[in-house]
This record gives structure tokens, C-alpha cells and sequence, in this order.
């Protein structure tokens, strides 16, 4: 375990994690990632975050938050929280200040590695328009 502690940011990061390391029950799997590119958080030079990665936030012995970082994008990162499942966009300054805010920040690193990979063809003569006399 490596540890990041700078006076305002108490960072633990558990490398060679999986699924079972994590500090949740009921959690059989997790989806596949999007990419793999590592980011730094906004204004920092450490941790790297790579998707794949599951991040806790723990206030006062309690975890605020759980979530499998899926992507890095432009408007922030997407996230998936652990306890929805749903899919969710972080601006970059939420995301930074959810280090400093929060007694603990454990990243568990390389939890989900699979990338989703598409195999898609568009199909333009499915597409249904309705027969009129007049343009729109």
C-alpha cells in the first residue's frame, strides 16, 4: 500500500487490488471501463487515476462515497457510484476537491481493466419518415 499525505490530502493507494479487496458487501461485478488512459486530478501532480480504479471517500470513519472512475472526458470524469449503478459526470473541481474534503481517499487500483469494446453498423434504410407533401 502506498501512501500520499501531504498535511491536506491523506491518500491510500491499494495497488494489486480486486473486486474482493473492496470494502462493500453485495457486489458480484463491476462494468467495463471506457478507456484506459490515466489523468492527474485537476491541479495536482499525484495520484495518476486510471479507469478501472475504485475510489472511497471516508469522513470520520464513515465511506461518503464509493465509485469506479469509468472515464476521463472533457466536461470531468464519469463516474459510476457503487451503491446506484448509474452513471454519473464530475466537473474537474468536484472531483479535486473531493481530495481535500474528506479524511481518507482510498484508491483501489485496477479493479476493472475490461474495455467495452462496440462492434456497430448504422443501418440508414431503417430509419422511418412519414410521407408528406410539404417540408418541415
Amino acid at each position: 500500500m502506498e501512501r500520499i499525505n501531504d498535511g491536506r490530502r491523506n491518500i491510500l493507494v491499494h495497488g494489486d487490488a480486486d473486486i474482493d479487496d473492496l470494502p462493500v458487501d453485495g457486489l458480484d461485478e463491476l462494468p467495463n471501463i471506457a478507456s484506459t488512459e490515466p489523468f492527474l486530478p485537476e491541479g495536482t501532480d499525484e495520484p495518476e487515476i486510471y479507469p478501472g480504479d475504485v475510489i472511497f471517500g471516508v469522513n470520520n470513519g464513515e465511506i461518503v462515497f464509493g465509485e469506479l472512475i469509468y472515464d476521463r472526458v472533457d466536461e470531468g470524469t464519469v463516474v459510476i457510484p457503487l451503491n446506484t449503478g448509474v452513471y454519473k459526470l464530475v466537473t474537474d473541481g468536484e472531483f479535486t476537491s473531493r481530495f481535500f474534503r474528506t479524511d481518507e481517499i482510498h484508491i483501489y487500483d485496477d479493479i476493472s481493466d475490461d474495455v467495452v469494446e462496440m462492434d456497430v453498423e448504422f443501418d440508414e434504410q431503417q430509419i422511418e419518415r412519414p410521407q408528406t407533401r410539404r417540408p418541415r
